[in-house]
């Protein structure tokens, strides 16, 4: 269960997110893992909050709401996720288990939530017609306010009045169906990658990946040092191939002068 200072603490940190979301983009990539380390910290077990907020991130990867689209709401279902993961010792299995339903219910909040933005939408819309921009900036703020209000009550709602149910839900789920949750989480950064790999230019680029599976496998290298090998190889590239572009552009330019001899 939660003590009261673990409800406060986390409706409180999402309800904040969610207000400053829409403006800072920032903090939206990866963001799954960054609830998972908050919740994990509150909840006193930060490995558990990162497994389940690394896991739904890979599930959402590529995944976007372009055009207005709604899409399954993965920060929410890493946030539920790790909270009654913790609460209820079952670990990364339970977290999915509740975490994966809750963000396919995050699109139907979504939808919810732009059905009620529109009146305050037409209310900044008046306000900017009458030029009255003060008030337009406090109805923008308002409709922040209603949405961080509106995603954290189910929230809210789950720590509180539901905690005992999504327990006994958790009790209540077959071995097999932990057992297959926890199967699909370990192909996960398999799959991660396999899509990583499909957007990144193989053809030219292979030589790095070769180098990269090399330091790990056969000289023992970690992630951490390879990463940061990569970076310095990544940014010895990006400055040759500016600086061979800007020797291209000096020629170019030196070479295509005025003709005064016609």
């Amino acid at each position: 269960m939660f003590t009261p200072f673990q409800v406060i603490l986390v409706c409180v940190y999402w309800w904040l997110f969610t207000l400053v979301s829409g403006d800072i983009q920032l903090i939206n990539y990866a963001a799954e893992v960054f609830h998972g380390l908050v919740c994990g910290l509150i909840m006193g077990d930060v490995k558990t909050g990162l497994e389940v907020g690394a896991t739904m991130c890979l599930m959402g990867m590529g995944i976007g709401g372009f055009g207005g689209a709604s899409v399954p709401n993965y920060q929410f279902g890493a946030l539920t996720g790790t909270v009654f993961a913790i609460s209820s010792g079952q670990g990364l299995e339970a977290g999915l288990a509740i975490g994966i339903p809750i963000a396919t219910l995050g699109t139907e909040f979504d939808m919810l939530s732009k059905m009620a933005g529109s009146f305050f939408l037409h209310k900044q819309i008046d306000m900017s017609h009458a030029h009255r921009f003060n008030e337009m900036g406090k109805w923008i703020w308002a409709w922040k306010a209603f949405k961080a209000t509106f995603y954290t009550l189910p929230v809210l709602l789950g720590m509180t009045a539901g905690a005992g149910l999504i327990n006994n839900l958790l009790k209540s789920i077959p071995d097999w169906l932990m057992k297959s949750l926890n199967t699909a989480a370990g192909a996960l950064p398999a799959v991660g990658l396999a899509i990583l790999l499909k957007y990144m230019n193989l053809k030219k680029w292979w030589v790095w990946l070769v180098f990269g599976y090399v330091l790990v496998s056969y000289f023992g290298q970690s992630m951490l040092s390879t990463a940061l090998l990569a970076m310095i190889a990544a940014v010895l590239t990006f400055k040759y191939l500016e600086d061979r572009d800007s020797r291209t552009a000096v020629v170019g330019a030196a070479m295509g002068g005025d003709d005064y001899d016609e």
